[in-house]
């Protein structure tokens, strides 16, 4: 049986939705777009904040495994994407059948110049926060921009930067994707959204410039698809993951090429990466389940509490059991 392939052309948010809703069909009212159908569910809350801004908040269920493709948009109506994953992440490399321990949350900032291929399982729940700002408002609105990252849209390479979900950036999303319960009126919601959305950013901005960047922060599209597949099999285990000579060799990059390339996406070490995602994940666990120290350690592949708490200190300042009673 061929596995259902859904295309979409990047562009402003609002243009996604038409070409889902000419795909698919589904209704627009009070800026939420649904369908639902044989294939998937989808929900999209949308809202222009200004001409070329734009926030989303956007949940996917499929029915079926499918392929799904952005293409890159790099001549007209191109935008710099802000993605929070709450649920699943769609900056994703391997395919349905690739192990994985499970499935990763991350946070990207992206040119919509870039396409990405990624199949996604049978059931599973995609929830992200979405913004986006036109070419055109970024270069007159937000000069300072280019002052840190350059011209991100004046190159025939790709540019992303990703990180891990953080504490604080989960616990925003975990409040728009519960506004439903508010019961409050369009425009009350709509300011919360905002609100939090610019948290998020700022909070992101904060992580990303904290970081040292190479001047050759572009990347050529082929070489980021297989940066995310990297990033994938990274994951894919809360042991030790493959070494970066083993991943230099196996996607044929150089050991100094993936060392370098990787740091300007991803911000760190390939090890420190792991470690780095591994703790984040612990840090959410100890706020929001009902698990002692002991088990979440184990979780995410502490073999000792004591290096999971020293690690843990190092990290954030506190040991988890501090951090618990807070």
């Amino acid at each position: 049986m061929e596995i259902p392939h859904i295309k979409i052309k990047e562009g402003s948010n609002y243009d996604l939705i038409l070409q889902l809703q000419s795909l698919y069909g589904g209704s627009i009212k009070d800026q939420i777009y649904k369908v639902s159908d044989e294939l998937f569910d989808i929900e999209i809350r949308y809202f222009r904040l200004s001409e070329g801004i734009e926030i989303s908040l956007n949940t996917i269920s499929f029915k079926q495994d499918h392929r799904v493709t952005f293409i890159g948009n790099k001549k007209e109506n191109r935008h710099l994407c802000f993605r929070f994953s709450y649920k699943g992440d769609f900056m994703r490399g391997h395919p349905f059948d690739h192990q994985e321990t499970q499935l990763t949350e991350g946070m990207a900032i992206f040119d919509t110049a870039l396409t990405f291929d990624v199949l996604m399982r049978k059931d599973q729940v995609h929830q992200w926060l979405g913004v986006r700002a036109s070419s055109e408002v970024l270069k007159s609105n937000f000069l300072i921009f280019a002052d840190y990252f350059g011209d991100v849209f004046n190159t025939d390479k790709t540019w992303m930067i990703y990180d891990h979900i953080s504490l604080e950036i989960h616990l925003l999303l975990k409040e728009l994707f519960h506004l439903k319960e508010l019961d409050k009126p369009a425009p009350v919601v709509n300011s919360l959204i905002i609100a939090r959305s610019s948290e998020a950013i700022g909070l992101f901005y904060e992580r990303i410039l904290s970081r040292e960047v190479t001047n050759e922060k572009f990347i050529h599209q082929n070489d980021l698809e297989a940066l995310l597949q990297i990033k994938d099999d990274i994951l894919s285990t809360f042991e030790h993951p493959p070494s970066l000579e083993e991943l230099a060799q196996e996607y044929g990059f150089s050991v100094s090429k993936l060392r370098r390339d990787f740091k300007n996406v991803f911000g760190t070490s390939l090890h420190r990466f792991h470690q780095n995602y591994r703790l984040e994940q612990a840090k959410i666990s100890l706020s929001t389940k009902n698990m002692t120290i002991t088990e979440i350690s184990r979780m995410y592949g502490y073999k000792s509490i004591s290096k999971f708490s020293f690690a843990f200190k190092k990290k954030f300042g506190k040991s988890p059991s501090e951090f618990q009673n807070l």
